[in-house]
């Protein structure tokens, strides 16, 4: 078996991949700036599992156009995965009324345009399997604090849910809207611990939650087209 984990080398992308490395999976790396970040991973699991294929794929997903060509060539050298998981995102702390045009095309092109174009491409090559879009606890809301990063969020929220119709039975599509997990990057522990606190279960979302996640989306063979709220109920708040 084979995973493609987009944002692999940080957070929960770091996590999922040594998750499914130990499950046996040979593993896509796709990174950006972490490509150092990502290189470690990679000598790590490669130590680790010598008898599993580890690659890396280094691609901005902001420039979305150039996304389509770069994995062709990717999965031609790396072959087809059974797995994807799109899990590279960039928060994005901008109301709605400051949002610039060059920010909306970045939150578009790494949550919703390359995604599409990595699917596209996937699906054209006879590809088959699970894809997985890790989005937002926040998608349920209307907030416009980080107002474009949440508008590409719900996009891919929708775009999971029509995939999983339009490309079944080949396809299944399913989504993970995770709430809080770890810090966001400029926030402090005081902050973390007050979202934490405010949540209907009063508990940090554990990594493994997302990983059990991932797992129960695998095992169950008539899952399509789902989102689970791994959040600790921030959703419903």
């Amino acid at each position: 078996m084979k995973a493609l984990i987009t944002g692999a080398a940080k957070r929960i992308g770091h996590h999922l991949t040594n998750h499914l490395a130990s499950k046996g999976f040979d593993v896509i790396l796709h990174v950006n700036h972490s490509i150092s970040e990502g290189e470690e991973l990679l000598s790590e699991l490669r130590n680790k599992y010598p008898d599993q294929v580890f690659k890396i794929v280094q691609c901005d997903l902001a420039e979305w156009r150039t996304v389509a060509a770069q994995f062709k060539q990717a999965f031609e050298k790396c072959g087809l995965p059974d797995l994807i998981i799109h899990n590279a995102s960039f928060y994005l702390n901008k109301s709605i009324g400051v949002t610039q045009e060059e920010d909306m095309e970045r939150m578009m092109g790494i949550h919703l345009f390359s995604p599409m174009m990595i699917d596209k491409v996937f699906r054209e090559q006879g590809g088959e399997g699970n894809i997985i879009t890790i989005l937002d606890t926040a998608i349920k809301t209307n907030q416009s604090t980080h107002g474009m990063y949440l508008l590409s969020k719900k996009s891919l929220a929708d775009y999971t849910q029509m995939i999983a119709r339009e490309w079944a039975p080949a396809i299944r599509a399913n989504g993970i809207a995770p709430g809080p997990v770890l810090p966001p990057d400029g926030k402090d522990a005081a902050y973390f611990n007050n979202v934490v606190k405010n949540t209907p279960l009063q508990s940090q979302v554990a990594l493994s939650s997302i990983s059990d996640s991932v797992e129960f989306i695998l095992k169950n063979k008539n899952m399509t087209g789902q989102i689970i709220y791994c959040d600790s109920g921030q959703h419903l708040t």
